[in-house]
């Protein structure tokens, strides 16, 4: 690697290794996120880690929890429109991705890795106002239980049940309201969930962008120390006066 000034631009050479088995671009993309010439300063790093780390963690198990809540509503006796579209899985999918990327810029920070979670971030907050909006048509429309009271042969034409196909629907019906009112209350959570997630991504992007804007104000303030050094008394003078 080599590092050339002139005339207010930086360049900087990377030579990359012919014996990787890595791409050149993945070698370039490790070098931008590992490289000591890209690092922060400590100082950024002790005031970032716990609050990312904190922050990814939320969003992992924010990520997790839609992908449970999926595993429900796709269960043969629930009937619903997210069920249809699979939404709670590619949200939490991305959310929990999304997460794990904090965690990651939190462990091994630098300021390309930590743009490109900031980027993630921001669709991050865009699936969560999208979340809110899903779950609440969900909760005002209802996921319902479904209970198959008609039963047909293969010819369409209407069979006597069983007994025990009746006894259990009688049962799913006696519940049915009880299990409503169960996946209402899902539905409220996910709110609730999706808008903890949009806050914690909004505080994300603004902690980090506030982070690395002071970090290029520590740069500029330290680029020419000649700048900033007090004026000397002029002592020749003063004695020849």
């Amino acid at each position: 690697m080599s590092l050339t000034v002139s005339q207010g631009l930086t360049v900087i050479t990377i030579a990359s290794n012919p014996k990787s088995k890595w791409p050149v671009l993945c070698q370039i993309l490790g070098f931008l996120c590992c490289s000591p010439v890209c690092s922060v300063s400590q100082n950024m790093k002790g005031k970032l880690m716990n609050i990312h780390t904190a922050l990814g963690t939320m969003q992992i198990i924010v990520g997790v929890i839609n992908i449970v809540f999926g595993i429900l509503l796709n269960s043969p006796w629930i009937r619903g429109n997210l069920a249809d579209f699979g939404v709670a899985f590619w949200i939490g999918g991305v959310v929990l991705v999304v997460g794990i990327v904090t965690v990651l810029a939190a462990k091994f920070p630098s300021p390309f890795l930590l743009v490109i979670t900031v980027v993630l971030n921001v669709v991050s907050a865009a699936l969560a106002i999208t979340a809110v909006v899903l779950y609440s048509v969900d909760l005002a429309t209802g996921s319902g239980q479904y209970c198959d009271t008609n039963y047909y042969s293969s010819n369409s034409y209407a069979v006597t049940p069983s007994p025990e196909q009746m006894r259990n629907t009688e049962i799913c019906v006696q519940y049915k309201h009880l299990n409503n009112m169960m996946l209402g209350g899902l539905d409220i959570m996910m709110i609730v969930l999706s808008v903890l997630q949009l806050c914690v991504t909004i505080s994300f992007c603004v902690l980090t962008g506030k982070a690395l804007c002071k970090k290029d104000e520590d740069a500029k303030s330290v680029e020419d120390p000649e700048l900033h050094k007090p004026l000397l008394e002029d002592a020749t003078a003063g004695a020849a006066c």
